[in-house]
């Protein structure tokens, strides 16, 4: 795998009016994730996560620092790097979930007319196994259902770059545990890169390969620590605990 996505010296900071003075969110974050890997940050709440991912996706500007994209500087929002959030509400709710996904292929001009995107997105949901709700709307369908639908609809867009903000955070544990095993096969299908965001031990050791350890006040990287864990992941073998038990000490 070659370097493809790197976040370079990124500083952060907001003005405390409070107490009149600078606090730095993000400071001297630096780290590369390669073409197709599987990453995670991982870190406890309050600790920049959301703000770099932000940056990355370049919806926010960082004070100092750059985010170099295959060696190019990013400058903006790009439909080639997509966010997934927590938010159940990141579904148009005005539109089936069908044409969530066709909304998705429009944008990125993929397909020739309404019909043939029709047919692809019925295949993206079929794809996360969602085959039976192409005609709901998004109220109809429960937290697990409109992750996945989220899940269809960024697939179908195509993006070089996943950027996923503990998209399975408020799921309950058999249905977050099924995404991330749907995610995971989504990606070695597809030959995605994911920048995944958690602040779970275990949610990170399941799914990257490569774990960026954050701390808080002001987030910075602790660690970065490569998970060579053999795929499928097994949560009760020795080696998993023992990871989980060197992660949890730092």
């Amino acid at each position: 795998m070659t370097e493809y996505l790197h976040l370079k010296n990124i500083y952060k900071s907001y003005q405390n009016e409070k107490e009149n003075e600078k606090k730095f969110v993000l400071e001297n974050i630096d780290f590369t994730i390669d073409r197709a890997e599987f990453a995670a940050v991982l870190g406890p709440s309050g600790c920049g996560k959301t703000t770099l991912l932000k940056i990355a996706a370049g919806f926010m500007e960082a004070e100092q620092g750059a985010v170099y994209l295959a060696g190019e500087k990013i400058s903006g929002p790009s439909v080639d790097r997509i966010m997934v959030f927590q938010e159940f509400r990141q579904l148009f709710p005005w539109k089936t979930v069908l044409d969530n996904v066709v909304f998705a292929l429009q944008a990125k001009d993929i397909g020739n007319n309404y019909a043939e995107r029709k047919r692809m997105a019925c295949s993206y949901l079929k794809k996360v196994e969602l085959p039976d709700v192409f005609n709901y709307y998004p109220y109809q369908l429960s937290g697990g259902m409109k992750q996945r639908a989220a899940l269809a609809r960024t697939l179908a867009a195509d993006p070089e770059i996943m950027l996923m903000d503990e998209p399975f955070g408020s799921l309950d544990s058999q249905t977050r545990s099924n995404l991330q095993n749907l995610l995971i096969d989504i990606w070695q299908e597809a030959g995605k890169t994911i920048l995944f965001v958690t602040h779970d031990i275990e949610e990170a050791l399941v799914l990257a390969d490569k774990i960026i350890l954050m701390e808080s006040n002001p987030g910075r990287i602790k660690k970065i620590i490569n998970n060579n864990l053999d795929r499928p992941r097994d949560r009760v073998s020795t080696e998993f605990v023992r990871l989980y038990k060197i992660i949890a000490a730092v």
